[in-house]
């Protein structure tokens, strides 16, 4: 490979030599016969740019405003799970890198740092993600966690009522039971035991 990474394909066939297999199949990987997975990769194909030319370029300003925050560019840090997996430094690493960039970092509910860790790892404005459960107790605690910790806004996901069959993990001997079992050891140790 290439000492400089150019596009979004050489970092993740560098992640495929540097991750453990499993590990980078559960990042890479989607549910069921990856047909989401895939729409989505389609999907950014399909948008095209329209050139603007003779135009002065000299001085490029892509900077904007999401809910009145400043950033950089109109790109944020979506939620994604358990970055310690990939890195000793996990979702602390990602929000110091969302600070350097002058960007939002969105946490997921699945991180593997505490609300704490992340918001005091660095100045970067951070939104929190947040699963409705049926213990709405629960989901009022988190909430008012991420709110004591400087979390600007709250994302709300509302696509996983059922965890996917992700057949990757299945072939990886990661069971759905077991990320299951996680996700619920996660929500105990990041809220419930630390209000």
């Amino acid at each position: 490979m290439a000492d400089e990474l150019v596009n979004v394909n050489e970092f993740k066939e560098l992640a495929r030599e540097a991750l453990p297999k499993m590990y980078f199949d559960f990042y890479a990987g989607g549910a069921d016969d990856e047909y989401s997975l895939r729409e989505n990769v389609e999907a950014f194909h399909r948008i095209m740019f329209r050139p603007r030319i003779l135009r002065d370029v000299s001085r490029i300003d892509m900077s904007t405003a999401v809910l009145g925050y400043n950033i950089s560019a109109p790109i944020l840090i979506a939620p994604t799970a358990m970055h310690k997996l990939a890195h000793l430094d996990g979702e602390l690493a990602t929000a110091r890198a969302a600070a350097a960039c002058n960007t939002i970092m969105v946490l997921s509910f699945m991180s593997t740092c505490t609300v704490e860790e992340v918001a005091s790892s660095c100045n970067a404005v951070r939104f929190f993600q947040l699963y409705v459960y049926k213990r709405r107790d629960i989901t009022s605690l988190m909430v008012q966690r991420a709110e004591r910790n400087g979390y600007k806004a709250i994302v709300l996901t509302v696509d996983v009522p059922r965890l996917g069959r992700r057949e990757a993990d299945i072939k990886n001997k990661i069971r759905v039971q077991i990320l299951k079992l996680l996700h619920q050891e996660l929500l105990m140790h990041l809220f419930v035991g630390r209000i």
